[in-house]
């Protein structure tokens, strides 16, 4: 085998595992996200107060919380079948940014809102931006495949209308995943 082909196959190699810890890394920052952002709704929700914690995700700025890369994350699995979309968010997920938000129109509306407030409103405390944000993140991460997204759904409901039906519904789902250890 002559040494280019070698060669060219060894940084083959190493590109496509890079590639896959990447999106293996993104995959939990995905749903890390999702379930600080859904236990801290659902232990606003339950303690039935509006007072942040000082160590709250909900006080960090939204680009600290939603990163470029998650959007771009879940671009690239909603609309891995349209290729602009694809390649845009591999460059978003290489580079750091966010893909270009009108790609994602036609992909996903909420993901397309999801970008628009990232790039307009990406500087302001997440508390601010809470309506604007956790309905396009959770109805995308759900459309992702990630069940996240429907506990972070219910976690906001819960602590939005404040209904015993809600919360109960918000803790069922924290049993299952054994997190109410956490509160």
């Amino acid at each position: 085998m002559p040494a280019f082909t070698a060669t060219a196959l060894y940084v083959g190699y190493l590109w496509g595992l890079s590639l896959f810890v990447v999106l293996s890394l993104l995959d939990d920052k995905v749903r890390r996200v999702l379930r600080g952002l859904a236990a801290e709704l659902a232990y606003l929700a339950v303690v039935d107060t509006s007072i942040l914690p000082p160590r709250s995700l909900l006080r960090f700025r939204l680009s600290r919380v939603v990163t470029p890369e998650v959007v771009s994350y879940l671009a690239m699995r909603i609309g891995g079948d349209e290729l602009d979309v694809l390649t845009n968010s591999m460059l978003g997920i290489r580079l750091g940014g966010v893909p270009r938000c009108d790609l994602l129109m036609e992909v996903l509306p909420e993901l397309h809102k999801l970008c628009l407030v990232l790039r307009s409103r990406g500087g302001e405390p997440l508390y601010r931006v809470l309506p604007e944000v956790v309905v396009p993140l959770a109805i995308s991460a759900s459309a992702a495949g990630f069940e996240e997204g429907d506990v972070l759904l219910t976690s906001y409901r819960a602590a939005a209308t404040r209904r015993n039906t809600d919360v109960a519904a918000a803790m069922r789902y924290f049993r299952k995943w054994y997190l109410v250890a956490k509160f």
